[in-house]
């Protein structure tokens, strides 16, 4: 996701004071956009706005759909029986769902089932964009060209957030329009309808929710470098929304409260019907100064500069001259055990809340019945069991999509011309294709063990099985290593800048499948499309061989692939 997700790599900004240099002896260029670094921002950002709106809406319709057809929703009372249900779960696991609010009716459900996990799933895009549009490229020296024209660093600071902005509203306004159709398609009792300002109201706070987190990294880059405000911005997606989930658990947590925008804006669910349009503003206030922060910041401080922060940073493998290997898994490892302990702090809250879910479960004999329809074999007095219903679908995505990123990184050696430079030493194209892709693994691996080393933990304090849920966590590396092998093969057979895309394409819709296939009644044979699907229920104990054997194949045969392709064609420019 990264080519479309950053505003522009170095041969973005050399485009840039292209398109300027052109504007000046062809006027017409500017009347339509085409000679301004915003367009130039905006046409790099659009697939990527288009994928997240696209996304965002599958998950409303796949959501809804069942909602609105399924015999269990038909009556008012059937789906009062359902909210009794939910409402008797204990709040630790409905945590992340936020507060129910009119569950009865379609709007609400939505809101209340998805409302809280998409700005968390999709604001990595605004993260890993507003950390690296200016910094990114300061740190490579790309931006020194468009900084050697007329155009002052305010501009191009504000016409670069500008087309980030405008990628992101086009996303909220396909979110907006799918949703609005789901609400016209499966209304089925009153009140199920869902107007069209209600889902633009709902995607209003989607939007802000994700550059809320955006904007922190933003804020923080010109200071702290990419890495490092990249690091901010993922602790303040997560942290935001794990301390709005969970603050009635610690009187610690609790007290953070303040900080989280999800526990500023919980009363605005305009698909529930409740509004809140003050909350809103006041987190786009937040946003607005936190992105006011980062604009005065790359105008006054040198480019490519950071302040050295030596508290502030991650172990990292020793640095050096030692090969593709090497260097991948060193520059990776950082932000590889920042992706682990993300993730792992989530499981570790599902792990400490197993006890009472499974009470809760055995209290309520029509959810039994559901679960064990879903899940025959599974446990559901042991963590794993927990682990495998609420975390294992979860999991398996943002480690696929940390996966996504290190291929991002590792693309960006030619993207970024550098590859061009170390080909030029006596070392084969082969060679360099397997080893450095080995150090994309390797940072999986790092992101696996630091998870599974804090699953195993909790596990460890709760009394239960050990073994499973770790080896159940290397099942989640394993397919996250599938995916990057995707990217790796597409990387090398046809160009390096479409590597990330295709590995964050491939998870996302192995996702959906597993997911929202069933309920969008999608054919049998697309349904095994699903690399999930073939992996069992591995944080519960059941492993199926062949879909370990295929990840397997897909992660060994990309970088093969890769090898052999990047021989036969020409490195990109």
């Amino acid at each position: 996701m990264r080519a479309d997700a950053g505003s522009a790599g170095s041969a973005g900004s050399a485009g840039a004071a292209g398109a300027w240099r052109e504007s000046r002896t062809m006027p017409w260029l500017r009347v339509m956009g085409l000679g301004s670094v915003y367009a130039k921002t905006f046409r790099d950002s659009r697939r990527a706005a288009l994928v997240v709106g696209g996304v965002a809406g599958l998950f409303m319709l796949g959501t809804g759909a069942p909602f609105g057809t399924a015999a269990e929703f038909s009556t008012i009372e059937l789906r009062q029986q359902f909210v009794n249900a939910i409402l008797a779960l204990p709040l630790a696991l409905r945590g992340l769902l936020g507060e129910p609010i009119d569950l009865e009716h379609l709007g609400g459900f939505l809101s209340w089932r998805i409302g809280n996990t998409l700005p968390v799933v999709f604001g990595l895009w605004s993260v890993i964009a507003l950390s690296g549009t200016l910094a990114g490229e300061a740190a490579k020296g790309s931006l020194d060209l468009l900084a050697s024209t007329p155009l002052s660093r305010r501009s191009i600071a504000l016409q670069k957030l500008g087309g980030h902005i405008t990628a992101l509203a086009l996303a909220m306004t396909i979110f907006a329009l799918m949703t609005w159709q789901v609400g016209q398609r499966f209304a089925r009792l009153p009140g199920d309808e869902i107007s069209l300002g209600a889902a633009f109201g709902q995607a209003v706070l989607f939007g802000f929710l994700m550059l809320a987190s955006g904007s922190v990294a933003f804020a923080a880059a010109p200071f702290l470098g990419r890495t490092r405000a990249l690091g901010l911005g993922l602790i303040a997606l997560f942290g935001s929304t794990l301390i709005h989930a969970y603050a009635s658990l610690s009187p610690l947590i609790e007290a953070l409260t303040p900080l989280s925008w999800e526990t500023w804006t919980a009363g605005h669910r305009p698909l529930a019907g409740v509004m809140d349009w003050p909350s809103v503003g006041l987190l786009a206030l937040a946003c607005t100064l936190l992105l006011a922060v980062g604009v005065a910041g790359f105008e006054r401080r040198d480019l490519g500069s950071a302040v050295a922060l030596r508290w502030l940073r991650l172990p990292s493998l020793p640095a050096g001259i030692g090969g593709p290997l090497r260097r991948q898994a060193a520059d990776r490892t950082s932000v590889a055990l920042a992706w682990g302990l993300g993730v792992g702090l989530y499981a570790s809250l599902i792990i400490a809340s197993a006890d009472a879910f499974a009470r809760s479960i055995g209290s309520l004999p029509q959810i039994v019945a559901l679960v064990r329809q879903i899940y025959p074999d599974i446990d559901f007095s042991q963590p794993s069991g927990i682990l495998q219903l609420t975390f294992f679908g979860f999991a398996s995505l943002m480690v696929s999509l940390a996966g996504a990123s290190f291929v991002a990184a590792w693309s960006s050696d030619e993207t970024g011309g550098r590859l061009a430079v170390v080909m030029s030493a006596p070392l084969g194209r082969a060679r360099w294709m397997i080893a450095s892709g080995l150090g994309v693994m390797a940072a999986i691996v790092i992101t696996t063990v630091t998870l599974a080393t804090i699953v195993g933990a909790a596990v460890l304090t709760q009394g239960g099985d050990l073994a499973t849920p770790v080896a159940g966590t290397a099942i989640i590396g394993l397919a996250s290593a599938a995916f990057a092998g995707i990217g790796l093969a597409v990387g090398g057979v046809l160009r390096a800048s479409l590597a990330a895309p295709a590995a964050g394409l491939a998870a996302i819709t192995t996702f959906l499948l597993d997911t929202l296939g069933a309920a969008l009644k999608l054919p049998d044979p697309v349904l095994q499309l699903s690399l999930f699907k073939h992996l069992g229920q591995p944080m519960a104990g059941a492993f199926d061989p062949v879909g370990i054997v295929a990840a397997v194949v897909l992660a060994l045969g990309g970088l093969v692939v890769g090898a052999w392709g990047l021989q036969r064609r020409d490195l990109d420019r």
